[in-house]
């Protein structure tokens, strides 16, 4: 009864970037067939396939994006484009790119491939003919955040000197850049922050990246709603005292299987948060002892969306999404790469730098 009367109990939140989601049923993501894909060397390195069942390494790929589906991953050598199955690892296709370009965003289903060049120039390939689809130049500075999937529209953002940003929205069928941001018509909102980490939903419809304020000494995720096109701004909850930019970097982010319920984490100062997508807020939040870790906190969510894990490199928590509360697993690891669930929900896979991962009963 207590976690219920929590959960009817809205947190207030800062909706800056704009108003609420519509409901729609979601799609629901298959979970991988026994392979466990892990990052030990953070974004910037390759990412490593072991057996779900042995925890053998399968195969390894390089540096890239996957698409959020699951279906394919890119990765740039030099001026060829690879896509590979991430669940075989076998090389499926290659694309011959016309000068250096650098790997900006995949759509939710592989089909189209955003790169760029500098802040300006934009090129969009179609993958699956193989063909440019769209290159354009900009004016001014702008980052790709993401391409719709029917490959007709861009989300970019725009930077500003002074840190700030704004939501901006490319017609790709048309050609033309829409005036003002995204969260209101017609006029240009300006947010500031600094990115701190995004994840994607698989059924195309959410793009949600982590920011910190370093203004107002605040956290929060900027959810980017791809389908209905407007960006949205949650306020994460407060820390007890006041953080260092330091610790807000430490929330971390994974999606619910059912694409509705976001939860985020941070370690540093004990918090785990829920947030209802559909109506935009943090619905509840539970506490927990903090705990200062080495690196970046990784997180998992399990298939049946029953536990939400994360990690700060040294310890781990088992976060129950039914009842609320996150309790410490005991694993007998010391540095802690990566972290994965089995696709029975039922085990915890812990990746190591340089080891052979093991794994944690759930």
């Amino acid at each position: 009864m207590k976690r219920l009367a929590s959960l009817l109990m809205f947190v207030p939140l800062a909706a800056a970037c704009g108003s609420t989601v519509k409901e729609a049923a979601p799609t629901v993501p298959a979970a991988s067939p026994g392979v466990f894909l892990a990052s030990t060397a953070g974004t910037s390195g390759p990412v490593t396939a072991y057996d779900g069942i042995n925890l053998g390494r399968r195969f390894e790929l390089p540096q890239g994006v996957r698409a959020p589906d699951g279906s394919a991953h890119f990765a740039l050598l030099g001026s060829e484009l690879r896509r590979y199955d991430p669940l075989t690892g076998r090389q499926t296709k290659s694309y011959d790119l016309n000068g250096t370009w650098s790997l900006a965003a995949v759509s939710a289903t592989a089909r189209w491939v955003v790169l760029s060049r500098g802040t300006t120039e934009v090129h969009v390939l179609d993958t699956k003919t193989g063909e440019t689809a769209h290159q354009f130049t900009l004016r001014g500075v702008f980052l790709v955040e993401t391409i719709s999937s029917e490959g007709d529209f861009l989300f970019l953002q725009q930077n500003f000197v002074d840190g700030r940003y704004a939501v901006r929205g490319y017609d790709l069928a048309a050609g033309t850049l829409l005036q003002g941001s995204l969260a209101t018509k017609g006029e240009t909102v300006l947010m500031q922050g600094v990115a701190a980490g995004t994840v994607a939903s698989p059924d195309g419809r959410w793009l949600l990246t982590l920011y910190v304020d370093t203004k107002r000494n605040a956290a929060f995720v900027h959810a980017l709603n791809i389908v209905d096109r407007f960006p949205l701004c949650i306020d994460m909850p407060p820390c007890p005292k006041k953080c260092t930019v330091a610790q807000l970097r430490r929330w971390a982010l994974a999606l619910a299987p059912d694409g509705r319920t976001l939860f985020a984490a941070n370690p540093a100062i004990g918090r785990v948060a829920e947030v209802h997508l559909p109506t935009s807020r943090v619905i509840y939040q539970s506490r927990f002892t903090p705990n200062h870790g080495a690196t970046e906190t990784r997180t998992a969510i399990s298939p049946d969306g029953s536990r939400f894990v994360f990690t700060n490199g040294r310890a781990v928590w088992s976060y129950d999404t039914h009842r609320g509360f996150a309790r410490t697993l005991t694993t007998g690891v010391e540095a802690i790469a990566d972290i994965g669930v089995s696709a029975d929900s039922t085990r915890l896979f812990l990746a190591r730098q340089g080891a052979k991962p093991v794994e944690v009963g759930l």
